[in-house]
């Protein structure tokens, strides 16, 4: 099949929903193979249905990206099952609004940075090794544009864990592209804007929230997943050769002002 990811494997986490399952159908459209990870195993199976039908493979694995153990064996079963892994998508996140109401603030700021910071080093370390070994690769993170600003008074608290853990992706992948750089291995970030996923929703179904969201981009809207997906495809394709250490903004222009 003709694509840009034409004979690569990529593997996803967090692609049961949102930005992870556009990048999904969008790497599929594009020729790629695909692993999928992430907690809820139904909505897997829903993408995975979606990646079939643009053409692509695709493999479903239920798995915690916090977990040691499981980072490596979402490589390893991913390797065992297409031979090599081209490109890694980070895309499993969380925000304190989905954690339970009754934990504190610092068992919040712990899940988090959990999920947001420690899933994304922990599947970063346990996929360099294999991309070292087979000659290369391309590692996209997702950051956000509170990975490079703070966040509004209007609608942060100045101690939020998910803009601490935004801008901890933003170094890893900065850290981890100069490092592996000579090894073929590029490491890049994605760093939207507000987009219409389930982790934006509780903003984004009240008019009002949604409204001040708009007018905070100079494009005057919000984004959607395949608009994210097609960013993620540039840097995990050839077209992104000589871009490393990137932290590219796709946010309607937000970072801008």
């Amino acid at each position: 099949m003709a694509g840009r990811l034409r004979d690569k494997v990529a593997l996803i986490t967090g692609a049961a929903s949102g930005i992870g399952a556009a990048t999904a159908v969008v790497f599929a459209q594009e020729g790629g193979q695909v692993a999928l990870n992430d907690l809820p195993s139904t909505d897997l199976e829903a993408v995975a249905a979606q990646v079939k039908s643009a053409g692509g493979e695709a493999l479903v694995m239920v798995g915690d990206v916090t977990s040691r153990p499981d980072s490596q064996r979402l490589v390893d079963e991913t390797v065992k099952r297409f031979g090599r892994a081209d490109v890694l998508v980070n895309s499993a996140g969380v925000a304190p609004r989905n954690a339970p109401a009754d934990w504190d603030w610092e068992k919040v700021w712990d899940f988090v940075m959990a999920v947001n910071m420690k899933g994304t080093f922990l599947m970063c370390r346990a996929v360099a090794d294999q991309m070292v070994k087979q000659g290369g690769g391309s590692i996209v993170n997702l950051s956000s544009i509170y990975g490079l600003v703070g966040r509004p008074r209007e609608i942060g608290t100045g101690l939020d864990p998910y803009v601490h853990s935004k801008g901890g992706v933003v170094q890893l992948t900065r850290d981890m592209a100069v490092h592996f750089a000579r090894e073929g291995v590029r490491v890049n970030a994605l760093c939207p804007g507000f987009v219409y996923t389930n982790l934006t929703k509780a903003l984004t179904d009240k008019p009002e929230s949604r409204r001040f969201l708009e007018e905070k981009h100079p494009m005057g809207r919000l984004g959607q997943p395949d608009e994210i997906a097609r960013a993620a495809l540039f840097l995990a394709s050839d077209d992104a050769s000589f871009v490393t250490g990137a932290c590219l903004p796709v946010d309607g222009g937000y970072t801008a002002q």
